[in-house]
């Protein structure tokens, strides 16, 4: 295995240097933010994980700590956003739970998601499970598949269509046995 180019070497060191720089002051802007240790350290870290993601040179002194404080202030505003988001949405959500299933339910029900996923390739059904079963955004999918977003989009419909079809099948076969 080759090594990594001097540029990149010389970059992952500016950026450990920014860290030990500046670490300790975007965890305390982090939790003045947050008013929670764990969610500013993890806010802490999603900073300089974006840094490194994102620049292509590292900034140092007095600009980088303002650009670590820019995006530091942006993650922590997002978490923020989600935070209240998940509020108002949990008793909505609470509210349209359905009924406990009984063990028959349950049992029908996997083998329903059995039958599907077995008429799907291997891309439909992982998108199936992160999205449906996970509960991943389609975005977070694409991210973690390495595909595009519509393509999640896309086979989340044929997914559905195949779903409603099967459905359709299963109810004809049921209205002919009662014939």
């Amino acid at each position: 295995m080759a090594p990594p180019p001097k540029s990149e070497t010389k970059d992952r060191q500016a950026l450990a240097a920014l860290y030990q720089a500046y670490a300790p002051a975007i965890y305390a802007r982090c939790y003045r933010l947050l008013h929670s240790k764990v969610s500013a350290r993890d806010a802490m870290q999603e900073t300089f994980v974006r840094v490194l993601a994102h620049s292509r040179s590292v900034l140092t002194g007095d600009e980088g700590l303002h650009y670590l404080y820019r995006v530091s202030t942006n993650v922590c505003f997002n978490l923020l956003r989600e935070q209240r988001v998940r509020e108002r949405a949990t008793p909505e959500l609470a509210a349209r739970a359905p009924e406990p299933l009984s063990p028959e339910r349950g049992h029908v029900d996997r083998q329903f998601a059995a039958a599907l996923l077995d008429r799907c390739d291997e891309t439909s059904a992982a998108i199936a499970v992160l999205h449906y079963v996970d509960g991943m955004t389609q975005v977070e999918v694409a991210d973690v598949l390495s595909i595009t977003r519509r393509t999640v989009f896309n086979r989340l419909r044929k997914l559905e269509t195949l779903a409603i079809n099967l459905l359709g099948a299963a109810r004809g076969r049921r209205g002919e046995e009662s014939a």
